[in-house]
This record gives structure tokens, C-alpha cells and sequence, in this order.
């Protein structure tokens, strides 16, 4: 469509033309408009830019017409700002002379200007009764906490700045400076002064726990101070103990509090908080466990089980899961409650079982939901466990975690994908480790009474019971087996000194040959345990890695294993690399008889013949010992 060029109105006044600005030198008229009437909106430029009327105060432009405006008396283009401009100054910039002439300004006077400004603001404070004090007692604190000071000089310090606070801590408990000068006085103050301060703030206690200063205060009473100190605050606590829980700045001191310093009445007391209102501000010694709240009234199970659920929840929605308290209410909370609630707590832990492991009854826990999970939560538990397999493997109590996924879940190639080759591809690092062992230990021959406690097996046998496991355990032991059994025969064969440097290493080693052995990885061994400098360190001794009792059992165990094979034992690797200098070093010892006694009687004659003969020409350091081994060796080689 072609666009039709409107036409202006000549009688129309409010369509304006663009004016132009006109800068001749000479005096020019007002232009007018095509109506021939004076615009208003034209500009009236002077040949003098001084004179003429300036209603809004703009600035004038020079004679020469560059376009460039000057403000100074001078001309030389920077600003010149007086002291009076401007209608009473407001919002406009107040320089000195000295910056009017160009001068730069003096800094010093500044700071000491500002710095004396801060110091008014400081006085009008709460803190103004503390104020006078407050610069000395830093000083204190900055002196008190020096590397190089002298005891003494150091506990006179302590005595004068508590004189300089003593009736002022409640104010400046919770202040962001001052609290900072009572983590001194409680760190590096005596006995009587920690004590003293104590005593002051016992009242604030609650208040400074859930300070974001305060908190840290805290902290130094548990830590510095004495027993009797540490069992005040922690009465102190009691009646609060839920609010303490569920706030983000107090929950880990109080977690600190309970993990570290709390005996185990205390500890009773705390969680009983948990059960109910009724335990706010009596507790019971009685009551252990959540079941003991109803044992004598059942109907009051329903209650408290609410309200322990309830409680439970507050610490989930704040993300403040990772505590030892709450742990353990959880652990009492799972085993009690119905199996509606205990489905639903336990897709809601699922994705946080990690954190849970970082305790025993957390583990416990974590292991009743691996048990007790629909398969749906346990691929949700091994898709996060995945990612930290190794840690929980050397984890004291995450270790239990890990042996109850391998006990109890039935899909073993989701188990072999996701943890068990994560396991295989950092074996050194986790074999170094006692618990990763213990971990490596259960793959390879689970419920060894040699290496676990009869208590967790127990535990672990009592859970797959109640679990939801269908498959046949000993062929879900067969399946991980055999992901993780070729890596350390390998590693055996490839290092056999490090698997025979502790008890620990040489316990996995025997389950290990005890499940499948071979002639290389006896040969590899046999070559450490028959040289001359096969030596360890143990409590600070050097000493001959036989003599060790630990290692001495170990080697009695694989020597064991030898009775029931018809080749490739153990004895014969040995009696092929045992020297004379090795045998002048075990003759003198007890245990070393003892395991020579062992070889013998555990292989076949020949073998036990082969030993002999290298022992014969020795027989005179056998008959000066008097230990029970050389005797009994003696007597062995001796007979016919």
C-alpha cells in the first residue's frame, strides 16, 4: 500500500516546527513562527553569557562559542563549588578552600573526622555503659592471645580484663566484638575465672546458644571449662531442649554438647524431650527407650509416638538431620511406630541415608531402612551411596551401612554396578584403611567370627529377618564374591608386603586363600615371610614380624589352611625359600617355633620331612631355649 504524506494544518497552532538555536554574535530578534507570532519556546543567546536572565541557574558558555562550558573565574574547566551555593546547601557538594584553589585534601583530617563520628554512634549504642571499657579490654584480648607471651604476664592480663567486664557480661554476650573477649577469657583464664564468668551467664544460656555470637561462647565452656562447669549448662539446656534442636544456629552445639560431654543419665534426659510436653520439665530415670513412656499405660502409646513424629518432622523440614541426638530418637522412633509411619519416614530418609551413617544409631537406622525399604528406596539408597562408597567404606559407623546393602538387597548386579566396582577400583586405599578392610572382609567371606563382633552379626542376621529380601543368601554372597575376589588376588600376588604388614591386612589375606588360593600368590608371600629383615614397628619397637602376636596368629591360620590340600601349600613355598640366616632368628623365639611347629604338623611328610632337614643343623640353639615352642619343636624334629 503506498503511504499517503499527511498534510499540516496551516490554522493548527499546536504543531510546532523544529526551531533552531541560532549563535550569531549579533543581536538577533525573536523568531517567529509561520503565524508571525513570537514562539515562546525560542532561546535567547546573548553576546554576553553573563547577562540576561537565567531562571533556572544553568551554567553559561564562554565567548569563543566552543561549546565547552567553563565555571571558574579562570577558565580552566573544573569546578569551583563555594561554601554558600545553592539555597541553603542541601544536596549540593561542600568544599573546603583548598579544594576550590585545586588542592588535594588532606585525608588525615578526614579519617580523624569520621573516625570520631563512629565513636559518637558507638556511645549512643546499648552498649554505651560498656563503651569506655570496650577499646582496653580489646587490647587485652589482642595481648592475651599472642604466641609469644609469658604465662604470667599472660594470667595477670586475664585478671585485669575480667575486673574490666565483671558485671557487664549479659551485655555484651551476644555483642559481635565483645564476645569475642569472653572466648578469650575462657580459653586461656583460670579455673576461678572461668568459672565466675560462667556463674554470670548461666541465666543467657539459652539466648547465647541460638546467638549467631553468642553461640561460640558456648562452645568455649564446653570445651575449657571444668565438669562441674559443663553439667550446669547443660541443666540449663533442659526444658528446652526440642527449640535448641530445631534451630539452625544452636543444633550443632547441642549436638557437640551431647556427643561429647553428656553422661548417659543426660543423654536419657535429652531424648526424652522428644516423647512429649510431659517430659519437659520432669524426666523419668526409668525410661530408656521410647517404649519404656507406655509400657505401663498403652493408651498413651498413640500420643507420644505422635508427638515424637512430630518433633522428628521440625528437624527433616530444617535440614538439621546429621546429629547424634537426633539419631538416636530416630532409631527409638522406627522400631516403635506403626508400618504406615514407618514407609513413609523411610522414603523421606532415603535420599539422606548418607548423613544418617555418620553414627551408630544413625547406621542402625539407615540399616532398618535398607532392610525394610520397597525396591524403589533401595535403588533411591544406592544412587546416593554410589557417590560416597568409598568414605562410608573407612567410615567407623558407615562401614555397617555398606555390609547391610550387601547383606540384604536382592538385585546384586545394581549393587556390583554401583558399589562394589567402586570398591575394586580403590582397593590399596581402602585395604590401608581398618574399617574399609572390614568392609573388603564381609565381600569376600561374610559373618567371619575372626574379623566381626558375634553382637553385629547377630544384629545384621535379626534384620534380614524382618527385612523384605527373597533371594538365597549364599548365592547372593557367591555373586559379590566374585566382583571383588580377582582385584585382590592380583593385588596379593602384585604386593605381598603390604598384605602381611598387620593383623588387619593378613585376616583378609587368610579369608581370601581360605575361599580360592594359587601357587603364585603362596610364592609371593613365602618370599616375605622367609626374609632375614622382615621386620614391623609396633608401640614405638622395632621387632621381627613373627614375634608380633597379632601377625604370629595370622600366620598360624594360613598355615592351617594347608591341611586339607593335597598341593600348593603354604609349608612347601616356605620350605623352598627358608635360609639358614632366617632360621638363626626364629629358633631364639618362642612364636617363631611355634609357627615352624605349625608348618610341620599341618603338611604332608614330605613336606614336614623338607622342613626338618633345615632345621637339623640348628638343633643346638633349640636346646639352649627354654621356651614352650623350642621344646615342643625339639621334640618334633627329634622324633623318628
Amino acid at each position: 500500500m503506498q503511504k499517503v504524506k499527511r498534510k499540516s494544518n496551516e490554522d493548527d497552532v499546536s504543531s510546532t516546527k523544529k526551531k533552531k538555536v541560532n549563535f550569531d554574535n549579533t543581536d538577533s530578534k525573536p523568531a517567529q513562527g509561520e503565524n508571525g507570532k513570537n514562539n515562546k519556546f525560542k532561546k535567547d543567546f546573548k553576546k554576553d553569557g553573563a547577562k540576561g536572565p537565567n531562571k533556572f541557574g544553568k551554567p553559561k558558555f564562554n565567548k569563543d562559542g566552543k561549546g565547552k562550558p567553563n565555571f571558574t573565574k579562570g577558565g580552566k574547566g573544573k569546578p569551583n563549588f563555594t561554601k554558600d551555593q545553592g539555597k541553603g546547601g542541601k544536596g549540593k557538594a561542600n568544599f573546603s578552600k583548598d579544594q576550590a584553589n585545586g588542592e588535594k585534601p588532606k585525608w588525615s583530617e578526614m579519617k580523624k573526622e569520621k573516625k570520631e563520628l563512629r565513636l559518637v554512634r558507638r556511645k549512643a549504642k546499648a552498649t554505651a555503659e560498656v563503651f569506655e571499657v570496650s577499646h582496653k579490654a580489646k587490647l587485652l584480648a589482642a595481648q592475651i592471645q599472642r604466641k609469644v607471651v609469658k604465662q604470667d604476664f599472660r594470667m595477670n592480663s586475664c585478671k585485669e580484663l575480667h575486673c574490666l567486664l565483671k558485671g557487664h557480661y549479659k551485655s555484651i554476650a551476644l555483642t559481635h566484638d565483645l564476645s569475642r573477649v569472653i572466648q578469650v577469657l575462657l580459653k586461656y583464664g583460670p579455673d576461678d575465672i572461668k568459672n565466675e564468668i560462667t556463674e554470670e551467664l548461666l541465666d543467657l544460656m539459652v539466648q547465647m546458644v541460638q546467638s549467631k555470637y553468642g553461640q561460640h561462647a558456648v562452645k568455649r565452656i564446653l570445651k575449657y571449662g571444668t565438669e562441674f562447669i559443663r553439667h550446669e549448662v547443660l541443666k540449663k539446656f533442659f526444658g528446652h531442649i526440642v527449640s535448641i534442636a530445631t534451630h539452625a544456629i544452636s543444633a550443632p552445639v547441642l549436638d557437640y554438647a551431647y556427643g561429647e560431654f553428656a553422661t548417659k543419665k543426660e543423654k536419657c534426659h535429652m531424648q526424652q524431650e522428644f516423647y512429649g510436653d510431659i517430659y519437659k520439665n520432669t524426666k523419668d530415670d526409668k525410661v530408656k527407650t521410647i517404649s519404656d513412656t507406655y509400657k505401663d499405660s498403652p493408651e498413651m502409646k498413640t500420643a507420644i509416638l505422635q508427638a515424637c513424629k512430630a518433633n522428628i518432622q521440625k528437624i527433616l523440614d530444617k535440614n538439621l538431620h546429621d546429629g547424634e541426638l537426633f539419631h538416636s530418637i530416630l532409631y527409638d522412633y522406627i522400631r516403635e511406630c506403626s508400618a504406615e509411619d514407618r514407609v513413609e519416614l523411610i522414603s523421606t530418609l532415603s535420599p539422606l541415608i548418607v548423613p544418617l551413617s555418620n553414627s551408630l544409631p544413625g547406621a542402625n537406622a539407615a540399616s532398618i531402612c535398607v532392610w525394610q525399604g520397597t525396591n524403589k528406596d533401595k535403588k533411591t539408597i544406592l544412587k546416593v551411596v554410589k557417590e560416597h562408597a568409598v568414605p562410608l567404606s573407612k567410615h567407623k559407623t558407615g562401614y555397617r551401612l555398606l555390609i547391610a546393602i550387601f547383606d540384604s538387597v536382592d538385585d546384586t548386579v545394581l549393587v556390583k554396578k554401583a558399589i562394589v566396582s567402586t570398591l575394586a577400583s580403590n582397593l590399596k586405599d581402602i585395604a590401608k584403611d581398618h574399617w574399609g578392610n572390614m568392609t573388603l572382609h564381609w565381600l569376600v567371606k561374610p559373618k567371619d567370627s575372626g574379623a566381626f563382633h558375634p553382637s553385629f552379626i547377630k544384629f545384621l542376621e535379626e534384620g534380614a529377618k524382618s527385612g523384605t529380601s527373597k533371594k538365597d543368601a549364599e548365592l547372593r554372597v557367591s555373586e559379590l564374591r566374585e566382583a571383588i575376589l580377582p582385584a585382590l588376588k592380583k593385588d596379593i600376588e602384585e604386593d605381598p608386603g603390604s598384605w602381611l604388614s598387620s593383623k588387619t591386612n593378613m585376616l583378609l589375606a587368610v579369608a581370601v586363600l581360605s575361599i580360592e588360593s594359587s601357587k603364585e600368590i603362596l610364592e609371593a608371600l613365602a618370599k616375605v615371610i622367609c626374609k632375614p629383615d622382615w621386620r614391623i614397628t609396633a608401640d614405638g619397637k622395632d621387632l621381627l614380624a613373627v614375634e608380633d602376636a597379632g601377625i604370629h596368629m595370622c600366620l598360624k591360620k594360613l598355615a592351617t589352611l594347608d591341611k586339607d590340600k593335597d598341593g600348593n601349600t603354604l609349608g612347601e613355598a616356605i620350605s623352598e625359600h627358608l635360609e639358614d640366616e632366617t632360621i638363626k632368628l626364629w629358633l631364639p623365639t618362642n612364636r617363631g617355633c611355634f609357627f615352624l611347629l605349625k608348618l610341620i604338623e599341618s603338611n604332608e611328610t614330605a613336606i614336614a620331612s623338607a622342613l626338618k632337614k633345615k632345621i637339623k643343623p640348628h638343633i643346638n640353639i633349640l636346646k639352649q631355649q627354654s621356651s614352650e615352642g623350642a621344646k615342643h619343636l625339639l621334640q618334633n624334629v627329634q622324633k623318628k
